[in-house]
């Protein structure tokens, strides 16, 4: 579950709380009676409309949850799957193995990321657009790279900076979901005496 949506079911909840608190402060004043049937059958309904709200908001922090997981885990192996694309770009006159394994991962990679999104609805696509689209790119561009002497230095370091800035418009995107806590204390002051 998404953080927005989390989001939009903490706020129905709350509305129906209020709603149910309201509700009742009405129907105590509309129906005054000690012994009133409306407000003693209120009375009797208002566990109903404590637990289902609070069961749904339950369910909701649980999906919430096992989401963060499993974008942990997709997350991890993204950052193995690009961090050998970039390596494979370093070195000297890759192997066809070394090719085929990196795409092999990144492949992978791809497939995990459909488990966990959808693709995007879009007019022309009926299939839609693959979410992280620059995952795929990346994938092409090592695909077309080649090994061998077809990976020249010149090829490898012009693919190694177009994965660089490719994998920076998806880390963001991908990171946004997670819960990524600021640290309270920072080493940035050491990079920046370098």
């Amino acid at each position: 579950m998404t953080r927005k949506r989390l989001l939009r079911v903490t706020a129905g909840v709350i509305a129906l709380y209020l709603l149910a608190i309201v509700l009742g402060v009405a129907i105590r004043i509309w129906f005054p009676g000690e012994h009133s049937p409306v407000y003693g059958t209120y009375k009797d309904l208002i566990p109903l409309f404590i637990a289902l709200p609070a069961a749904y908001f339950a369910f909701a922090i649980q999906s919430r949850s096992a989401y963060l997981s499993s974008l942990r885990a997709v997350w991890s192996k993204l950052a193995e799957a690009i961090g050998s694309a970039i390596i494979y770009t370093e070195l000297p006159s890759p192997t066809r193995e070394e090719h085929v394994e990196t795409l092999r991962k990144l492949s992978a990679v791809i497939e995990e990321v459909r488990g966990i999104y959808k693709n995007i609805p879009a007019k022309g696509a009926p299939d839609g657009w693959y979410p992280f689209e620059p995952v795929k790119q990346i994938y092409n561009e090592l695909k077309q790279l080649g090994y061998g002497d077809q990976a020249s230095t010149e090829r490898q370091k012009a693919t190694r900076d177009r994965i660089y800035k490719m994998w920076r418009k998806c880390r963001v995107h991908f990171l946004s979901e997670l819960n990524i806590d600021v640290p309270t204390y920072h080493h940035a002051n050491y990079a920046a005496r370098e």
